[in-house]
């Protein structure tokens, strides 16, 4: 979460992501509009939360049904770091997105291109984490928020 203060020295939070690392799969929820400091900052969590899988193969769950999209250098800052991730045990991603999301492009856009890499995109976090659960990833902490948010 970043906090943005304006001129009249009230504080404004402003949630540019939701991240947790649920056993195997790195679960994120991306909101408003990014540009290349949001997502570093979202990569630099993403690698603290790693750490813990000491080097082991991981997935990736992300929610992008709120997100506003980000701008040109977001696209290119994503695109190096997610092949990176790859490189790091990432091996399957699943996507949320609305049927006419306008983020396709992006997603095409920054997909990484390291063989072995599999992604997929969904309309609910239950089909989603379903694709995961047969690619051999466990939800050990499974929530009614994938039921409630698939609403």
């Amino acid at each position: 979460m970043i906090y943005i203060f304006g001129c009249n020295t009230r504080r404004q939070l402003i949630k540019y992501y939701k991240l947790r690392l649920n056993g195997h799969i790195l679960e994120a929820t991306f909101y408003e509009y990014w540009d290349a400091d949001v997502f570093d900052s979202f990569i630099s969590e993403v690698k603290v939360n790693l750490i813990r899988l000491q080097g082991q193969e991981w997935g990736s769950m992300t929610d992008l049904r709120p997100w506003k999209g980000g701008d040109n250098e977001f696209i290119f800052a994503a695109r190096a770091e997610l092949n990176r991730l790859v490189a790091a045990g990432s091996s399957h991603a699943a996507y949320i997105i609305k049927g006419n999301s306008p983020h396709l492009d992006v997603l095409n856009e920054v997909a990484p291109s390291l063989s072995g890499y599999k992604r997929k995109l969904f309309s609910t976090k239950g089909e989603a984490a379903e694709w995961l659960t047969k690619a051999g990833f466990k939800l050990p902490l499974e929530s009614k928020e994938h039921c409630e948010q698939d609403k």
